[in-house]
């Protein structure tokens, strides 16, 4: 049984061109020591958005106009329905596909954590 599911999970690791397991650590890390990120942090730039450049060397790309990024990244800053507005808006019936799938998923990560807390005592 192992078999077949593990010739399974390699054969679609190879379709999809992903590793089975995570990488190595760098040599000479210590066992158990996690990776913090960058050890020095860059100041904020009117000109460049720091900390953005995707290559290890590479320079920070140039902060453009508002007029050069999609409509759709804007949208990211507004705020989200909390879970009371939200089912208020279940109540009255006015509800998307997403919101009421976000509700659930609010609902159900509400319930959890009760759960998990209520274990705990």
């Amino acid at each position: 049984m192992s078999l077949v599911i593990g010739g399974l999970r390699s054969r679609w690791s190879a379709l999809i061109g992903l590793p089975l397991r995570a990488p190595l650590p760098p040599a000479g890390a210590k066992k158990g020591s996690k990776d913090k990120g960058p050890r020095k942090v860059g100041e904020l730039s009117c000109e460049v958005v720091t900390g953005c450049g995707l290559m290890k060397n590479e320079a920070d790309p140039p902060i453009k106009p508002d007029s050069e990024y999609p409509e759709w990244l804007f949208k990211l800053l507004e705020p989200r329905p909390t879970i009371k507005e939200l089912e208020k808006a279940y109540q009255e019936g006015g509800l998307t596909i997403p919101e009421l799938r976000r509700l659930w998923r609010l609902k159900n990560k509400a319930r959890i954590k009760e759960s998990n807390f209520l274990k705990a005592k």
